[in-house]
Parts: structure tokens; sequence; C-alpha cells
């Protein structure tokens, strides 16, 4: 019988991003002075974000690691990386960069 294992997170370490201690969620959540609805594939890009599945990722990329990815599909530190991951948002007044 041939098992496998999984191979190392790519990027080397998986990400997650996942609030376990309730009292820090509730901490979180009550810090948030806006919401913002997202469509299905921002709902889905979240969701890959915060579960590690965009490792080595920690957030959506900024204009330096989209520039990277859209001209060597690459990040800055030469992850091979071939899909920017953004958050498009029509209207960013209020929001941290």
């Amino acid at each position: 019988t041939r098992t496998t294992s999984a191979g190392a997170p790519h990027g080397g370490a998986l990400v997650d991003l996942v609030v376990k201690d309730a009292a820090q969620a509730r901490a979180l959540a009550g810090a948030c002075v806006r919401t913002v609805d997202l469509n299905e594939r921002q709902a889905c890009d979240v969701f890959c974000l915060v579960n590690g599945a965009f490792s080595p990722l920690t957030g959506f990329m900024d204009e330096r690691q989209y520039n990277s990815v859209v001209s060597s599909m690459r990040l800055p530190e030469k992850q091979l990386f071939g899909l920017p991951v953004t958050l498009d948002m029509k209207d960013v007044s209020g929001l941290k960069e």
C-alpha cells in the first residue's frame, strides 16, 4: 500500500487567520465601524484568505504584490502566484488602506 502526505504549504507556512477565541472575535466585531456587502466571488476570496488557501498571503494584495503577480506571475518574494487576489470595491471611503 502506498501512502502519501500533504506537501508543505505554498510559501512554507499555512496562513490561518481564523479567530478562535470568542472574546477576541466579539472585540474585533465590536470595533468595526462599517460593514461591507460582498458578492459571491469576494466572499469566496475572503474565505480562501482566512482558511489559508491563498497562503502565503495574509490579506488582499497591495499594489506592489499585485503588480508583481501581473507582470511575472510571482509575489515580490519570488513565490509562484499566478492569480491576483484583490478586493474590488466601488466605494472605499471610510476604509483604511
